[in-house]
């Protein structure tokens, strides 16, 4: 059968269109990619071994019809071979298939036993791209605050690359994020406890004077084990360990976000995004303030130990405490522990 002229080169268009509509899509994503890993040495100064590659974490970020993979080849992790290969310097970036149909991502993975998983004893931080994140999270808008939901993320792969943090993770935390904002949730003594104690901590963050510090965080302390006490005298479990846990693993990572909302008035126009990206806009948060986003230090916002750990973590800086070195090699180190060392104990 004679297929007409005009059909064909319709059929041509259109496989054209296609094609090159497809290669675009591909090019802003792997565009973003470059850009979420170019943000990393703006916050170097914050926590200098989180740019180290020592500690880097793969990603995987999910469009409706492709995976885009960094790091380890997917023919080693996966054992299959990638659509399209991408490299920019030393970033190697591999498209496949999608490799799963969940609505949403936006976690870090690790698995220590199964090893048909791309994240066997390997972190990879999973996310959804732009256009999928903002039908799920309010707050983002525009690609930049994309991209510092996803350094917390990324944030938590640096902390799953210490051995010894995972191992502790794996071994005595029995807590999930959700059921220990339950309790906050559940009980209105503790809620009220918890709103007292961060108020606390965010009067110490506006004092300058040691004195006043030590004696507000004394107060602070004091309702913490009041607290933690009636806890473990009412459910029969100590919560301590795994609260701790929780306000480093949470509030360091909400930390590395706070510290890229600070660091974007100084970063250079990403000029090739601006080209590509129509949510990029060069102009957005040079004026951050954090006044102007209360979910990050409230206690009430979101879950609350992400606040609690994020304003100590601020109060060791506002002391010039140092603590980052080897923080997550020593499972003894936590927000607190340090805060109540160096102001209550070592007198």
């Amino acid at each position: 059968m004679e297929i007409p002229l005009f059909r064909i080169l319709l059929f041509s268009t259109l496989f054209t269109f296609t094609s090159y509509f497809h290669a675009q899509n591909n090019n802003l994503e792997v565009r973003r990619i470059e850009y979420l890993h170019s943000l990393k040495k703006h916050v170097d100064k914050a926590w200098p071994e989180f740019s180290s590659q020592k500690y880097a974490a793969d990603i995987a970020l999910f469009t409706p019809t492709s995976t885009f993979i960094t790091g380890r080849p997917i023919s080693k992790t996966l054992k299959k071979s990638p659509k399209q290969t991408y490299k920019k310097g030393s970033l190697l970036i591999e498209e496949t298939q999608r490799l799963d149909t969940d609505e949403f991502h936006m976690a870090t993975a690790y698995e220590s036993t199964d090893s048909s998983k791309l994240w066997y004893q390997y972190p990879v931080v999973l996310c959804s791209d732009f256009e999928s994140t903002r039908q799920h999270i309010e707050e983002v808008s525009d690609t930049q605050t994309w991209a510092t939901v996803i350094l917390h993320e990324y944030f938590h792969g640096f902390q799953f690359r210490h051995p010894e943090f995972i191992r502790f993770a794996n071994d005595s935390i029995t807590l999930s994020i959700t059921k220990l904002q339950s309790y906050y949730e559940r009980y209105p003594w503790f809620r009220e406890s918890i709103e007292q104690e961060n108020q606390l901590l965010l009067e110490c963050l506006s004092k300058n004077r040691l004195p006043q510090i030590k004696a507000l965080f004394a107060q602070y302390a004091l309702k913490r084990s009041q607290r933690l006490l009636r806890f473990s005298q009412e459910e029969k479990f100590d919560l301590t360990h795994q609260e701790e846990f929780m306000e480093k693993m949470e509030g360091s990572a909400r930390y590395i976000e706070y510290q890229l909302y600070l660091a974007f008035k100084n970063i250079p126009v990403d000029k090739e995004l601006a080209e590509t990206d129509r949510y990029y806009d060069p102009s957005l948060l040079k004026a951050f303030k954090l006044e102007d986003k209360p979910w990050m230090y409230q206690s009430s916002s979101v879950r609350y130990f992400y606040s609690t750990g994020f304003n100590m973590l601020r109060l060791l800086d506002h002391l010039k405490i140092p603590y980052k070195e080897n923080f997550f090699d020593d499972n003894s180190n936590t927000p607190y522990r340090v805060l109540h060392y160096k102001l209550l104990d070592a007198q």
